[in-house]
């Protein structure tokens, strides 16, 4: 088939980008693959980061046309007509929350005018975690323009389904981290880390509802146990002039390293290579990307009991699960993961565990695109 992504890639940077290039990389193993990305993703003044895109160079791979600002109409008329000369069977694009819905939805409404391309969307988050005013207006104009919705949690398949929407929905795991490097030798990680002894790691863009202020509340009590050191990489977009006060009132600068910055695919590997645990203290959440990267790194995996993680996790044999908000828990199944030397046995678990792969996705893709209704 011929194919068009819709949606971010590099040098865009975030895990929705990374996972879009990997995805072009396993569909153009059996089709012929165009990717179409934003020239602006977000205007500055909604942006809490420091720059939307990669320092690295881009991937060779593919070379998206960035030619989708998300604030600009004349661009997503643009996009849709470029779709259309391109006249793919499928159209894969990607949605993960309502700012996107009038850029997103127009275009590919204008490329199904003038093609008759079937369109799926990757649902990386039906519902933004953060609501606001016409949220689910602007989520169901975008998604109105499919014909088959993918979601990797059955929390976003249920958000899916309130919305009433005519087409297919497919709930399927979501593929391994891959393009990440490989790993590193646990100590020789540690060691240009300068660290040593028990590492825990808490890994991603931070936002509130990742729940590190709860994580770092845990530590006091883990410390009387355990004596480890948490890696917390990552940028801040919310809460660091909380975190930083916390840090500093409980009395945990020896133990709490902060890596406050976007970290490049080529370094993922040191990070994850160094840690013993990872630990995700969400107090709310659809699913979290972080998780198959820790599972491709054989890592063990605290989590909380929200949204989709607990079907990512599994309790006892790839990982650990928590009730939300609760300092006490994590700090409780922190020091049982290695007061009993949890590590080998799950790590075990993971290694054979059997992955959904980015070619079980492709295949997935294949059939929803195959199925009906597909209104093209």
């Amino acid at each position: 088939m011929k194919i068009c992504l819709l949606g971010p890639a590099p040098p865009l940077r975030g895990g929705i980008s990374h996972y879009n290039h990997q995805l072009a990389l396993a569909l153009a193993d059996r089709h012929e693959v165009t990717l179409i990305s934003f020239s602006r993703q977000y205007p500055t003044l909604l942006f809490p980061g420091r720059t939307q895109f990669d320092c690295n160079p881009s991937p060779p791979e593919f070379t998206a046309e960035a030619m989708l600002d998300s604030i600009n109409p004349p661009s997503w008329f643009r996009a849709g007509r470029r779709i259309a000369e391109i006249a793919p069977d499928l159209v894969i694009a990607h949605w993960w929350n309502p700012f996107f819905g009038p850029s997103l939805g127009t275009t590919v409404r204008l490329a199904r005018r003038r093609s008759r391309a079937g369109v799926i969307f990757i649902c990386h988050n039906v519902v933004p975690h953060e609501r606001f005013p016409w949220a689910d207006g602007l989520t169901r104009f975008a998604l109105a323009s499919g014909d088959a919705w993918l979601v990797h949690s059955e929390t976003d398949r249920r958000d899916l389904v309130s919305l009433n929407l005519r087409g297919h929905t497919l709930l399927v795991p979501q593929p391994p981290g891959q393009g990440f490097g490989e790993p590193i030798d646990k100590e020789q990680a540690k060691s240009r880390l300068g660290l040593s002894g028990n590492t825990l790691l808490f890994f991603g863009l931070i936002r509130r509802y990742k729940g590190l202020p709860r994580l770092l509340e845990a530590m006091p009590l883990v410390l009387k146990k355990v004596n480890c050191t948490l890696l917390v990489v990552g940028e801040f977009y919310e809460g660091k002039d909380r975190c930083l006060t916390l840090i500093s009132d409980l009395g945990l600068a020896s133990n709490v390293r902060i890596i406050d910055r976007f970290v490049p695919d080529d370094e993922v590997s040191l990070y994850f290579s160094a840690a013993d645990l990872v630990v995700l203290p969400y107090e709310s959440a659809t699913q979290s990307a972080i998780v198959p990267i820790a599972f491709a790194f054989e890592r063990p995996v605290l989590a909380t009991r929200v949204g989709g993680l607990p079907e990512a996790v599994r309790d006892g044999e790839t990982g650990l699960l928590v009730e939300p908000r609760n300092p006490t828990a994590l700090a409780e199944a922190i020091i049982r993961f290695f007061e009993e030397s949890m590590e080998p046995r799950l790590r075990q678990h993971i290694a054979q565990q059997q992955r959904f792969s980015w070619t079980d996705l492709v295949r997935t893709l294949e059939l929803a695109a195959e199925s009906q209704p597909i209104r093209g």
